[in-house]
């Protein structure tokens, strides 16, 4: 009997997921094929592939993928892999006139579409036809855009993306998308589970005492649950941006006709399984969670601001000091989770208890990992 079919939800509503699923090799093989392979999952940031030419691979939970921007601008989705014998095509970020695989230099185009292949048809010294070509491109990866958070559908058999992130998109409906400006990105690993990483940034009861320089007690006290729909979660702070310390010396503009009841509100969503968003008045912070293994992940860590004005030479400093605090946030929660991975992996966590004043939507996470990985079993 595997792992997951003796796990009650009962039991999960007292005590969440148990210890085993944060280091069991076979309940992480299952993640890689239904959660990641089936859900919306995350892998990056559209702005992060500015440029015609951008390529931006990314490994997740057992998967290899780029993602493109071509010479019109379109960005495209792809599986890592050459249609001949799939050598892996990319290693690191870069920006190229065309896809040229390290084995046999079968050569793509940025939009997938093979361009050459040197020799294919031996010592028949032709040309390959558009014909011969059609269906040896690179093996596209269903994807949305959203809030420049680059989401895929590995299956290609998940529900409509809108409808998916409607609950969310309706929430936020007031706030200008379109016109956040990337700051950063910084990469970050840990020797975690996935699922913790997940938890750690759904758990507002940490914050003043981990994170005292960006959040005070009082502020947490306020904390409202978002219980969105069976895919997304989150925390809102009524009066989070000026119940705590300024992250800036001066102010960086809030986001564009924003309404001034929203202008001290702080909100943080998880939308399973992977994608961490935070939207703040006049920033916007995206993690993406990327499992490489039961007890290794990769993070990245994307900052933004919210408006051309912004991102001016009027607040370089502001914007300098925004990254710094931002990034040591996420350092300090890496190092908590490195630790908190060998005593929440032992058996004796089985005995902790949620606490129903501030863990509820750690528990509605931990349910809807519990309700889709048992839907698949």
């Amino acid at each position: 009997m595997s792992i997951i079919t003796q796990i009650k939800s009962e039991q999960v509503a007292k005590h969440g997921l148990p210890a085993a699923v944060f280091k069991d090799k076979d309940t992480y093989q299952k993640e890689c094929d239904t959660l990641f392979g089936d859900g919306w999952a995350s892998i990056g940031c559209g702005q992060q592939i500015s440029k015609p030419g951008d390529i931006l691979p990314v490994r997740i939970a057992g998967h290899s993928l780029i993602a493109t921007r071509s010479k019109n601008g379109d960005i495209g989705v792809f599986h890592n892999i050459c249609r001949h014998k799939a050598a892996p095509l990319i290693d690191e970020p870069c920006n190229k006139r065309s896809i040229v695989c390290p084995y046999h230099k079968w050569t793509f185009k940025i939009d997938g579409n093979l361009l050459s292949a040197p020799r294919y048809f031996g010592n028949e010294n032709k040309v390959m036809s558009n014909e011969d070509k059609a269906d040896k491109g690179l093996i596209e990866v269903r994807f949305a855009l959203w809030w420049d958070i680059i989401f895929v559908n590995i299956n290609g058999n998940a529900e409509p993306f809108e409808d998916f992130i409607k609950p969310l998109d309706d929430l936020l409906s007031s706030y200008p998308k379109d016109d956040i400006r990337m700051l950063s990105t910084t990469d970050y690993s840990g020797e975690v589970n996935w699922k913790l990483a997940v938890d750690n940034f759904l758990d507002g009861y940490h914050v003043p005492f981990v994170h005292s320089q960006a959040c005070t007690v009082e502020s947490v006290l306020e904390q409202d649950d978002l219980i969105l729909s069976d895919n997304i979660v989150g925390l809102r702070l009524p009066n989070g941006a000026s119940a705590k310390p300024a992250k800036t010396a001066k102010r960086l503009p809030h986001f564009t006709g924003l309404a001034a009841e929203k202008r001290g509100t702080q909100q943080w969503f998880g939308i399973f399984p992977n994608t961490l968003f935070f939207v703040d008045p006049c920033w916007v912070q995206t993690i993406v969670i990327k499992p490489m293994g039961e007890t290794h992940t990769a993070e990245s860590l994307s900052i933004y601001v919210v408006n051309d004005e912004a991102a001016s030479d009027e607040y370089v400093e502001e914007r300098a000091k925004l990254h710094d605090v931002l990034n040591e946030v996420n350092q300090q929660d890496i190092e908590l989770l490195d630790k908190l991975q060998v005593t929440r992996s032992n058996d004796i966590a089985n005995q902790g208890h949620l606490n129903t004043a501030w863990d509820q939507v750690n528990m509605t996470f931990h349910q809807m990992w519990l309700n889709k990985m048992t839907a698949q079993s």
